[in-house]
C-alpha cells in the first residue's frame, strides 16, 4: 500500500477521534525529523526540543489539516520553519554549539572485525569538512540542499515545504552544488576526500 495513502488514512482515523493514530505517524517521521533538524541546528538537545516542539505543532493543527501535499512534507514544513526561529534566535543570543565529534550522528561508523580504523577517521574528517562547507552556503542554499539530499524529498517537495517556486528551488540547489565544488575542489584535488 502506498505510504502517502497509509499517512492520509492514520490522519483521517486521528481526525474521526482515534488517538493512537497519531502515535503511529509520529514512530514513521519521528528519527527523520530528528535528523533534519540536528544538521541543521548541530545541537543535540535542541534539534530534540523542536523534534518535539514539530510533533507538538502538528498533533495541535492535524484537525485541521488538508491532504494539499504529503503529510512527510508538511511536517518538514513545520520543522524547517522551526529551524529558522532557531537560528534567528541564535543569531540574536549566541550560544555554545557542539563540536561535530559530540554529535552522536557524526559518531556513526561501521565497526566489525574488517573495518580500518585509518578510514574511519579519513571519513570522520570527511564528513567534517563536508558539514563545514555545507555550513557555509546561504541560508536557503542550505535549506534547500539538506532537504533535497540528505532527506530526499523531490524538488517539488521541496518547493513546498519551504514556501518557494519549484524554479527558484532549483536555482538554489543549482548554487548550492557549484558552491560546494568550488568550496571542496582543492580537497579532490589533493586526495583529501
Amino acid at each position: 500500500m502506498d505510504k502517502l495513502i497509509d499517512d492520509e488514512m492514520l490522519v483521517a482515523q486521528f481526525q474521526s477521534g482515534r488517538q493512537n493514530a497519531f502515535d503511529e505517524l509520529m514512530k514513521r517521521y519521528k528519527s527523520k525529523i530528528f535528523s533534519y533538524l540536528l544538521r541543521s541546528v548541530r545541537n543535540y538537545e535542541d534539534a530534540e526540543d523542536i523534534t518535539i516542539e514539530v510533533f507538538f505543532k502538528a498533533y495541535r493543527a492535524l484537525d485541521n489539516w488538508q491532504p494539499k501535499a504529503k503529510f512527510s512534507t508538511w511536517l518538514y514544513k513545520i520543522a524547517s520553519n522551526l529551524a529558522i526561529d532557531y537560528h534567528r534566535t541564535k543569531m540574536r543570543h549566541p550560544v555554545y554549539a557542539l563540536e561535530d565529534t559530540e554529535i552522536p550522528e557524526a559518531n556513526l561508523v561501521a565497526t566489525d572485525l574488517h573495518s580500518d580504523p585509518v578510514q574511519q577517521i579519513e571519513e570522520q574528517e570527511r564528513g567534517r569538512i563536508i558539514r563545514e562547507a555545507v555550513d557555509q552556503l546561504s541560508p536557503k542554499q542550505k535549506a534547500v540542499f539538506m532537504l533535497s539530499r540528505y532527506e530526499g524529498l523531490q524538488l517539488k517537495e521541496v518547493a513546498e515545504t519551504l514556501d518557494m517556486a519549484e524554479g527558484t528551488v532549483k536555482i538554489h540547489l543549482h548554487r548550492a552544488v557549484k558552491r560546494l565544488q568550488t568550496l571542496l575542489r582543492p580537497l579532490w584535488e589533493n586526495n583529501e576526500i
